[in-house]
């Protein structure tokens, strides 16, 4: 739940932390799925590790939080600004640079002041690279497509599509502005959002690896229906009291989502990030190999 780092304000605006300041960019994998010593990790290494694995007929759903020592992914300012450190902004930039589709709820779109998704050029190098389009769609999940059409447009630059899942029966006129913006709105049948069917129907369109950025709601709505494979978590270096949100708000789960760590990183401005894959059996269907 950081978009703020991209759409909100212009990449030299960004708010750091005092003496949080990341030293030489020093990333350390403190563990990994092999098992392997500690050692110092370069940007390769990082695209290694945050690559999507490929499951064969589905999607994969990551999601991707920071959080503060006491539990909060807000800052003092509400936002998630507000605690990161200069590692995190890395990595967060990478996980977009690796995914095909970045989805948003409506309420975090509006409070973030999300826009289309713009990319540095090294991200742009690394989706070459990889294969992948020039930029990241950003979906947005809304029931009620109450969103500012400048959302189309990025912060700075050029940028991705924009598409608007929303439930059917809207009156035309309503979601005419959007369309006219350039922004893809599809009505999904009925009057509530099945995610486990809009992963499958972006899955088969060619966006298969996404990445979740929030809100609290849409990632336990995505727990709730079975669908997020990765849960990646950075832990910042501070307290914030206060009554903050967590990862996760609504209806608490009917059965407990379990996870493995898959890796975890040491940032030398504190920072700790975690990697947790949903636990599955190996006979689960559509289970990928770890």
């Amino acid at each position: 739940m950081r978009p703020e780092l991209v759409e909100g304000r212009s990449r030299a605006q960004r708010a750091l932390l005092p003496d949080m300041a990341c030293n030489d960019g020093a990333v350390q994998l403190i563990f990994s799925p092999d098992g392997g010593a500690l050692r110092t990790l370069g940007d390769s290494d990082l695209v290694e590790l945050y690559r999507y694995p490929a499951p064969e007929g589905r999607g994969w759903v990551r999601s991707n939080f920071v959080m503060s020592l006491d539990g909060s992914v807000q800052g003092p300012d509400g936002r998630s600004g507000s605690i990161n450190t200069e590692s995190d902004h890395h990595i967060f930039d990478l996980q977009r640079a690796l995914a095909d589709a970045v989805l948003v709820g409506a309420a975090t779109v509006r409070f973030e002041g999300y826009r289309a998704v713009d990319l540095e050029p090294w991200q742009l190098q690394v989706r070459e690279q990889e294969g992948l389009a020039p930029y990241p769609m950003l979906v947005i999940i809304s029931a009620s497509a109450d969103l500012d059409p400048v959302i189309a447009t990025p912060a700075e630059g050029t940028g991705g599509a924009v598409m608007i899942i929303t439930t059917a029966g809207k009156p035309a006129e309503d979601l005419e502005p959007l369309r006219a913006a350039g922004i893809t709105v599809l009505e999904a049948g009925g009057t509530t959002l099945d995610l486990a069917q809009i992963v499958d129907q972006l899955a088969g369109t060619g966006f298969q690896r996404l990445l979740c950025e929030g809100g609290p709601r849409l990632h336990n709505d995505l727990l709730a229906a079975h669908v997020l494979d990765e849960l990646c978590l950075t832990l910042a270096p501070v307290v914030v009291g206060g009554q903050g949100l967590r990862s996760t708000a609504g209806a608490a789960l009917p059965v407990p989502s379990s996870f493995r760590l898959h890796h975890a990183l040491y940032a030398d401005d504190g920072a700790l990030f975690t990697d947790y894959r949903v636990a599955r059996t190996s006979s689960a269907e559509g289970a990928a190999q770890f």
